[in-house]
């Protein structure tokens, strides 16, 4: 009796709170959550789709490939640091963080000769989306009428993985003032949610029940194939206008899953269960559009960007639906149409020939089943250094925030991200 009972309350609560995919307005991983590529460009707060002069234009404007007169070979890696503090029952708090070093661009840009003027190809791998992160409870459930209530739950949320593109792409000068471009992306990558929440009656809540530990793990490998376009239009000799246009993405999702469920009962008796599978699924991303503008003053000493990112995630669609209780108009109802902002600066100091970069980069949350009390903000600086017009190093930080409340827990998380970038022109 106890275990058919205890079994059925458990894992039915345990499913509704936490699992991955029992509800439909849990947030899907693979939505959002820009990570950025190159340091150059992050440390001016990804404000490049009007600037993108090196290989990282592959991403952000394949147009301006056309623009690099030497081969360069490019390379990138990062550091992403995210602590997360929960506020689970009043003032107490907990804090958790956790830390990745990862390839972050990877390739080359080959200038070749056209009647019209340059042209340019490029092929490589840029990696913009990083789940690196996790979140951690501990404390006595403040709800009421649950079976988590009045019992002291101890979780640990860790995510892990993140989504890169291997593209192929080209550049032309189709007037002398005017390039267009595109390239084809592959996508891949993976990521990997693990759960581990363990529920004690410390205060004798439940005249049978001791503890119980439940775990569920999803494994997902992504892939899907995409292309984007871009133009960039110099205005005159200091204004520079771009424009890009990202095209919708069938990324298949394919999944693994793992649960258990351990019970222990005041009387010494253990009861467990485990059970596993794996699913198929496309995630449909939408058109995203974005327009930026660069200006140059000061004997081009000094540049001034700005981008805007519009994506309508509210026509994302699954196909199939991942599980049976998530509708088809899941991403209509619980996810907005999001302006991502990218502002920055750059200094180039005459004296030394070095430059140093600031910027602002917001990446609204398109998730909105949840209370966003600060959205993603990040402060960015930089600083680069370019040695006999063949290497070139630079370095970006930057610093974000973020709070939402959701299901009566808040969790600010902060990050810290460092680019570490190095090209090489012949």
């Amino acid at each position: 009796m106890k275990r058919s009972v205890y079994t059925i309350l458990i894992c039915l609560c345990v499913v509704i709170l936490f699992a991955p995919f029992s509800l439909a307005q849990v947030e899907e991983m693979a939505i959002g959550n820009t990570f950025g590529v190159g340091a150059r460009t992050m440390g001016m707060g990804g404000a490049s789709i009007a600037l993108a002069d090196d290989f990282t234009a592959l991403y952000w404007n394949p147009a301006g490939m056309a623009q690099i007169q030497k081969f360069e070979f490019f390379s990138s890696f990062s550091h992403n640091r995210a602590s997360a503090n929960t506020y689970f029952t009043g003032d107490d708090i907990t804090t958790t963080s956790r830390s990745e070093m990862r390839p972050n661009a990877i390739g080359f840009v080959y200038p070749l000769m056209a009647r019209q003027g340059g042209l340019a190809i490029g092929f490589g791998y840029n990696r913009p989306q990083n789940f690196d992160y996790q979140t951690a409870i501990i404390g006595i459930d403040p709800s009421s009428e649950t079976d988590f209530s009045g019992l002291s739950v101890d979780e640990i949320d860790a995510n892990s993985g993140g989504i890169g593109i291997w593209s192929f792409g080209a550049s032309v000068y189709v007037t002398k003032h005017v390039l267009i471009g595109g390239s084809l992306d592959f996508w891949s990558g993976n990521s990997l949610n693990h759960l581990d929440t363990t529920a004690t009656d410390i205060v004798n809540i439940d005249s049978e029940l001791s503890r119980f530990r439940y775990d569920d793990e999803v494994d997902r490998e992504y892939s899907g194939i995409g292309g984007r376009v871009g133009l960039l239009a110099h205005l005159t000799d200091n204004i520079n206008l771009g424009l890009t246009l990202v095209a919708p993405t069938e990324l298949g999702v394919d999944e693994l899953w793992y649960q258990s469920t351990l019970e222990v009962y005041d009387d010494g008796e253990e009861w467990s269960d485990s059970e596993s599978g794996s699913q198929i699924y496309d995630i449909e991303r939408p058109f995203e559009v974005g327009a930026g503008v660069a200006v140059k003053l000061l004997n081009k000493r000094l540049v001034l960007a700005g981008d805007v990112q519009l994506t309508d995630w509210k026509q994302t669609r699954y196909d199939p639906a991942p599980a049976e209780n998530i509708s088809d108009d899941n991403f209509e109802k619980y996810y907005a149409t999001t302006f991502q902002v990218r502002i920055g600066a750059e200094y180039r100091i005459p004296v030394v020939d070095t430059h140093i970069r600031v910027g602002y980069f917001r990446d609204t949350v398109p998730f909105t089943d949840a209370e966003i009390e600060n959205a993603r903000d990040f402060l960015t600086i930089g600083v680069g250094k370019i040695f006999e017009e063949t290497l070139k190093f630079d370095v970006g930080y930057m610093l974000g925030t973020s709070q939402r409340s959701r299901n009566e827990l808040t969790t600010e998380r902060q990050t810290h991200r460092i680019f570490a970038s190095a090209a090489y022109r012949y």
